[in-house]
């Protein structure tokens, strides 16, 4: 935010911010990194699809294992279609290697613009997989996907990476962010609701309280059933014949016995297919 506009929204009568200047800055710096990585991401596959040569975004060739796979026994890891992953332990110590960086750059500012009280890096002593998930073929384009969700007490991690083989994937060209898992003060309770929209993937993420048994992501005339692990419901969809009308996109939150205890916009009766 430049510092003129600043200046004018401090002094000007008519305009009032529901919240400090250093949590707007925060998270519209962390928006502008993600759209800067889906478009790196976009273009990797791109090139894949092409069957050029592309190196990975840290400089380097095939990313080496060099962190242990996540603490076993704590949850299970799904995909976002609710069932038991299909990435192994090697390629998500690969992909969580290679996306920490990008998450402590995300930490970092939240710890430094936003919340001092806020951790300025990820705690890898509770950092576990959450989500984990590999497609083939996805979207118009045909692509190759794998992604991954990490959790830790204060944070959530999210991963993104084009595969090179549909029979042995290796996680390239990774890219990613971490987001704040409490909400900022003075923000509702639904605030951290997140969708994304490319030419290929709609995703949804959503921390959910304790009592929510199931979600319901909606965007144009459709809508999509969420999955809920660890306090944190997503959806992920194939975008070809999605409308891209992320404005319009909305989540209901049910509780156990069907009441619904979070989201306003109204559920469509159609439902979008996920592959």
């Amino acid at each position: 935010m430049s510092t003129d506009l600043e200046d004018a929204l401090r002094t000007s009568g008519d305009l009032t911010l529901d919240r400090p200047l250093t949590e707007i800055r925060v998270r519209g710096d962390r928006l502008r990194r993600r759209r800067t990585s889906l478009l790196i991401a976009a273009t990797t596959a791109c090139a894949l699809v092409a069957g050029l040569v592309v190196t990975t975004i840290v400089g380097r060739g095939p990313l080496a294992t060099e962190l242990a796979p996540a603490e076993e026994g704590k949850r299970p890891v799904l995909t976002w279609s609710g069932e038991p992953t299909n990435v192994s332990d090697t390629e998500l110590a690969t992909i969580q290697r290679a996306c920490l960086p990008m998450a402590d750059q995300d930490a970092k500012d939240t710890k430094e613009q936003a919340d001092p009280s806020m951790p300025g890096a990820l705690d890898r002593t509770t950092l576990y997989p959450i989500f984990a998930e590999r497609r083939t073929d996805v979207g118009p384009r045909h692509e190759s996907y794998l992604r991954a969700m990490f959790h830790t007490d204060d944070y959530l991690m999210e991963c993104a990476a084009s595969t090179t083989d549909a029979s042995r994937p290796r996680a390239e060209d990774v890219a990613g962010g971490a987001d704040r898992i409490r909400p900022f003060p003075r923000m509702g309770p639904w605030e951290a609701f997140s969708r994304s929209w490319t030419e290929s993937s709609v995703t949804f993420m959503l921390p959910v309280p304790a009592e929510a048994a199931s979600v319901k992501f909606t965007i144009g005339d459709g809508y999509v059933d969420g999955v809920i692990n660890g306090g944190i419901a997503v959806a992920w969809l194939s975008a070809e014949g999605v409308p891209n009308e992320l404005e319009s996109a909305g989540f209901a939150v049910y509780d156990a016995d069907g009441t619904r205890i979070g989201g306003e916009m109204p559920v469509p009766d159609k439902k979008w297919p996920v592959d």
